[in-house]
């Protein structure tokens, strides 16, 4: 049980590793556009490169996060803000405006509202489950180590 948790915690840590690596690089390479994009969208008008730049550091701070296990927990709660933070927005948007503006860049550029709201409740998903596997592991390492000191003699 413990190598399967460990083993899927690990396949989602990477996971979310490559797809806020990719998002990164793929925002600061078209940086200008995608701050653009921002300043366009309902609430940010005027602060669109502030907020890309934010969204940019948030990104890359939690690819970091994620590729040491120290980190590794942080990485996916701040996977897990950050995607509810864009879920609430895109459901706002979608409850809220008939002009919908794109902000997306790469992969998700062809992806409707409706598209992405439901991708990214699907990621924040994942990331709890990547949550909930770390601190179950805790859990079984802490009853792991009381054990073994319990076994131990006077």
């Amino acid at each position: 049980m413990k190598n399967v948790l460990k083993i899927m915690e690990m396949v989602i840590s990477i996971f979310f590793a490559i797809l806020f690596s990719y998002a990164a690089m793929s925002k600061s390479l078209d940086f200008k556009n995608f701050a653009e994009k921002l300043a366009q969208s309902l609430g940010l008008q005027g602060s669109g490169e502030t907020v890309a730049y934010l969204i940019i550091a948030l990104t890359t701070m939690t690819v970091l996060m994620l590729c040491y296990r120290t980190f590794r927990f942080w990485g996916l709660l701040l996977a897990f803000g950050m995607l509810t933070v864009v879920t609430a927005y895109n459901g706002f948007i979608l409850m809220d405006s008939k002009n919908l503006p794109c902000t997306c860049i790469g992969l998700v550029e062809k992806m409707t509202w409706k598209d992405n709201l439901v991708l990214n409740a699907g990621l924040m998903i994942t990331s709890l489950i990547g949550i909930l596997m770390l601190r179950i592991q805790k859990s079984i390492d802490q009853n792991n180590k009381m054990e073994r000191d319990a076994s131990l003699p006077d």
